[in-house]
């Protein structure tokens, strides 16, 4: 039985605060119409429990400080509930500012009322509150840049049956009168290709679909000039429309473009005056023309890369502005200016989604950057998420050319309003920004800057208008979360220089971001700066694991006293830069790295423990987590596949809300995912989908529909992520609104496999994906995970009321655990291969007969054991491996599992100098193709050191934190741990020093309006005490527990 322990703080200033809504603090431009209202309470006495709220809504702050809740009294309602009120007052108008506050009893009867000011504001409600019309503005020379490519491949084959693994080679000479401005070389292929100007290769890409730009300007030479090309036929996948093929289309198209400083363009296409030989003949012959670029039998490329653009307009105010808010996004990337003061610093908006369907946009207040008289407002336009090489096989999810979409609602003091949108009256030049990729980098040519266009009375003569664009009909919504911003600045620490001209910056730290360069030398002057994660033995950098991520930024000097460089519509993975071309000699103060993240914040989670090496885990968990959670939860942020791999985030999901408050994150992607499910009910392997086919009967094939389909543990993050937000944040609504999708999953898996077993439907099925040299049975896994779904599911419509769907769940789980058993269990106890994973996942989601379990458990160490205790787990078994064996007495092997430093372990990657977790558990020595350094995966083992070395946990009774469980499991090589956890209703900390044996100290700090349940290391209530008085205590295992209310407590066991 719990004790109740005597208060010992005075509450008399105690009160609500951190009011939130929809998770964040005064956030502005919500459009949900209910949205979500959060509170914390500061008092720190003892036992102290919210009894009743009520919550004030008013027009103005002035209403509310009057006591006039003229839009919402939610009246004295009685509940200890603090997170997840829905707000239900008047409806809600767009564009308005509605001022809160909270005021709650105690079980006492005492009140108090929050004395912040907090406030949310609507965006758009509706589609008609949009009176700005989307624009675009082409680039005069993009239709010239396509005329005349043709795609190419060796005369007297059909390119569209090749061999896979057959290499032509092309040629091209390119005649150049005087040294040019610029050359680019774009090349876009059926297969793969190597490129060579003058002998030196300048790009290697592999599978390259869309048009590859390639900067070449330094290798060119006035007069001739050979461009070589090696195409070699690719290999088709294992899986997918193309499983099983002989052979393979394979052809070629390029344009060479060489731009001169008095503006004049030669153009070098494919065609049959490109030279043409197989790589292992030796004579040339003319190129065979296979057909233009729109040609269906090898799909159109899409456009030539263009650079950015920038957009303008100048508008008059009559009066003083009293205040303004601008609503603006974009089908590209992009950055808005105001007077020559940019608005905002987010980066990379707007977010990546799937355009397909929905665009989010953002609201900046720029009240204090607009003045009485002549203003301009302007915006520079790339490509960004949007027009970068996600999609697989194209570059933009519409056709170019991008897209700009603002609107400047403006009030004046005297009560007039007005608004500025984006129209036709809008015009646009050429930017800067010669070329900007996600996966490439950016180009910037200083010298084209044109001084003062996002300023009034700039002369704009010569720029031509912007046209009002086509927009297939798509979700114009606000954003959920915030966007990305530079969360912080790393020096670098040390400069080395592997050969002459090169200089490799070491960071210090795998970052995600880039670097702010500082540079002064001569006008044309090109600084090329590429990103790694490790070096070669000779000091250069390693890029192999890049693939097809040319991950490179040039600078192109203007030539003033100093210039500086960030680059605004790309981002990094990386360590290491290589920077050639520098102007003398760089020191360590000529690039500062600059760190991109969607979460700004400090991590909410911190550890401490007597093990160096635990606590360097957590330190690179919250590296990687930092870096990845970037608009989406990429897999990894170096090569180019930066996208969000739903199997990556599901089995990190709970380590990383421990870590970071990701709470308005989780809804962002919750709402990808449901973005991204097939209309058969199938939730996909990468959110946003970023596959070509739109699953339309017609257009679907058998071998098509199958790949769109999630992998299990992959297109199971559907339900994961929802399920382990609300045990985290106890976020009711997620699964409120997500229940339709969720089902429709649910569905979709029972649809295909009848018998309970889960072998239908399954997507590529990646299994336990990396595992170090075993094979579990994939089938096995797959339903274990239905399993796992199927539990999820009945806990969360318990959670919501859905009783009815909660017995049919608990059903299910039961159906499907008799299918296992009879498929997969022996009756001497051995699962499936006998790998770890088969075991694992039998236990953890309770598919084996209790009578077994010990057998079972017994099997899972004896092989731990024989692998002189290392794991052999992949993607889908290592998140419950630790907790299988804790949760089964064997608290000792995890430990050993958890503390090696060999391989595979978590370790080993420490001793190898990671600083971010590893993709593969031999990341030094693994497929470079498959080599992230960057890749949080295998960091879901630290959920495991924040519930049960720290031994912070939620209960899943009252999820959210409201009731908490302290139940540090200890072992004699970790004599100490310090965990805090800012949890949704306050700060958590535990701290504990000793041994199971004893003695053995717990202090606990325990945050208003929760309650908690303590267990302690002791055989009887007569060995504990706190703050040196005896207590009582229910045993339970090994422990006894007691239960707590909020406040401060120290516990002693003798």
């Amino acid at each position: 039985m719990g004790v109740l322990f005597v208060a010992f703080t005075d509450s008399a200033s105690a009160r609500p605060f951190h009011l939130r809504c929809e998770y964040l603090e005064n956030p502005v431009g919500i459009d949900k119409t209910s949205p979500q209202l959060s509170w914390q309470s500061n008092n720190t006495e003892r036992n102290w429990e919210q009894t009743a709220y009520q919550i004030l809504v008013a027009s103005s702050l002035e209403n509310l400080r009057t006591g006039k809740a003229d839009v919402w009294d939610s009246g004295k309602t009685n509940s200890g509930e603090s997170v997840g009120i829905a707000y239900a007052g008047s409806k809600l108008e767009s564009r308005h500012r509605y001022y809160w506050k909270v005021r709650v009893w105690d079980e006492r009867g005492q009140l108090s009322e929050s004395t912040e000011t907090s406030w949310w504001e609507m965006g758009f409600l509706t589609p008609d509150d949009w009176k700005a019309q989307w624009i675009s503005w082409k680039n005069p020379e993009a239709d010239a840049d396509r005329a005349g490519i043709r795609w190419i491949w060796i005369a007297g084959q059909d390119a569209l049956k090749v061999e896979p693994n057959t290499s032509a080679v092309f040629r091209e000479l390119v005649n150049i009168p005087e040294k040019p401005r610029e050359g680019a070389l774009f090349i876009a292929v059926r297969g793969n290709y190597a490129a060579r100007v003058n002998g030196h290769e300048v790009s290697r890409k592999r599978a390259w679909t869309s048009f590859d730009r390639q900067d070449i300007t330094d290798l060119l030479v006035v007069g001739e000039n050979t461009i070589e090309v090696t195409v070699t036929a690719g290999t088709p996948l294992p899986y997918g429309p193309d499983a099983g093929a002989k052979t393979v289309p394979v052809a070629l198209a390029a344009l060479v473009k060489i731009s001169h400083f008095d503006g004049s363009v030669l153009r070098f296409t494919t065609n049959e005056n490109w030279a043409a030989k197989l790589e292992s003949q030796s004579s040339w012959q003319p190129s065979q023309v296979i057909g233009d670029l729109s040609d269906k039998r090898m799909s159109d490329p899409g456009p030539i890369p263009q650079p950015a653009v920038e957009l303008r307009r100048e508008f008059d105010l009559p009066e003083r502005v009293l205040s303004a808010r601008l609503y603006v996004t974009a089908l590209g990337s992009y950055r808005v200016y105001l007077n020559g003061k940019r608005v905002g610093s987010d980066v990379l908006t707007p977010e990546f989604t799937d355009y397909r369907k929905r665009v989010l946009y953002q609201t900046y207040d720029v009240g204090s950057l607009l003045a009485k008289g002549k203003n301009a407002i302007g915006a520079t336009l790339a490509d960004g998420w949007y027009g970068s090489g996600l999609t697989w096989v194209g570059m933009h999810f519409f056709p170019p050319p991008n897209r700009l979409l603002a609107q400047l609602e403006i009030d004046y003091a005297d009560g007039r309003h007005e608004t500025i949108v984006t129209d036709k009256s809008w015009k646009g030049a050429v930017a800067p920004v010669v070329h900007s990729e996600i996966y490439s980098g950016e180009t910037y040519d200083a010298r084209l800057e044109q001084k003062g266009w996002e300023n009034p009375r700039f002369d704009d003569s010569r720029w031509t208008s912007a046209t009002v664009a086509e927009l297939p009909r798509i979700s114009v919504s606000s954003e959920s979360t915030l966007p990305a911003q530079v969360v912080a600045t790393l020096k670098a620490e040390r400069v080395t220089q592997p050969a002459k001209g090169t200089y490799i910056f070491d960071m210090g730290q795998n970052m995600v971001g880039w670097v702010s360069l500082k540079v002064k030398g001569r006008s044309g002057t090109r600084v090329r700066l590429r990103f790694a994660e490790i070096l070669n033995p000779d000091g250069t950098i390693y890029t192999e694991n890049l693939r097809n991520a040319d991950a490179t930024d040039i600078y192109v000097l203007k030539g003033d006293e100093e210039e500086q460089f960030s680059p605004q519509f790309t981002f990094h993975g990386f360590r290491y830069v290589q920077v050639t071309g520098y102007p003398g000699t760089p020191d360590k103060n000529a690039l500062l790295g600059e760190v991109v993240s969607s979460l700004r914040g400090e991590a909410v989670g911190r550890l401490t423990t007597s093990s160096d090496l635990i606590n360097k885990m957590w330190s690179i968990g919250i590296w990687g987590q930092r870096g990845n959670f970037l608009s989406v939860p990429t897999d990894c942020p170096q090569r180019d596949e930066r996208l969000g791999w739903m199997g990556d985030a599901g089995v990190f999901w709970r380590t990383g809300s421990y870590n970071f408050d990701i709470a308005a994150f989780s809804q962002k992607f919750a709402a990808d995912m449901v973005d991204a499910q097939t209309p058969q009910g199938a939730f996909t392997n990468v959110s946003p989908n970023t596959l070509p086919f739109g699953g339309s009967d017609a257009e679907m094939t058998p071998a098509r529909r199958e790949n769109m389909v999630g992998a299990p543990g992959w297109g199971d993050a559907g339900i994961i992520i929802p399920w382990t937000t609300w045990i985290q944040y106890g976020n009711k609504d997620l699964i409120e609104r997500n229940w339709d999708s969720m089902q429709h999953w649910m569905e979709f898996i029972l649809s295909g496999n009848p018998d309970f077993l889960r072998k239908k439907g399954v997507g590529p099925n990646f299994a336990d994906w990396l595992a170090p040299d075993e094979h579990t049975d994939k089938d096995l896994l797959a339903t274990a995970y239905w399993a796992l779904l199927a539990n999820m599911m009945s806990e969360m419509a318990h959670a919501v009321g859905k009783e009815a769907d909660a017995k049919r769940y608990t059903e299910l789980v039961d159906h499907i655990r008799a299918g296992f058993q009879r498929a997969y269990i022996k009756d001497n106890g051995e699962v499936g291969t006998g790998t770890q994973t088969s075991y694992v996942v039998a236990l953890y989601t309770k598919m084996a007969p209790k009578e077994l379990e010990p057998v079972l458990v017994e099997k899972l160490v004896k092989d731990i054991e024989s692998r002189n205790w290392h794991l052999s787990t992949g993607f889908l078994g290592t998140p419950f491996l630790l907790f299988t064996l804790a949760d089964h007495g064997r608290d000792d092997v995890a430990y050993r599992l958890l503390l090696n430093d060999t391989y595979p372990s978590w370790g080993y990657m420490l001793s190898k100098g990671a600083t971010t977790w590893w993709e593969r558990w031999n990341g030094d020595t693994g497929d470079p193709a498959m080599n992230s350094y960057n890749h949080y995966a295998f960091g879901s083992v630290v959920a495991w050191v924040y519930r049960y070395v720290a031994g912070i946990d939620s209960a899943l009774s009252s999820p959210g934190f409201k009731k908490i469980v302290v139940h540090p499991h200890l072992d004699p090589r970790v004599t100490f741990a310090r965990g805090e956890y800012d949890s949704i209703y306050g700060k958590i900390v535990t701290d504990w020093k000793g041994t199971a044996q004893g003695p053995f100290k717990l202090s606990v700090t325990i945050p208003a309006n929760t309650t908690a349940d303590i267990f302690l290391p002791a055989a009887s209530s007569a060995e504990v005490t706190e703050s040196g008085k005896n207590v009582e205590a229910q045993r339970k295992g090994d422990s006894l527990i007691v239960s707590v209310g909020s406040g401060f407590y120290t516990f002693e066991v003798k």
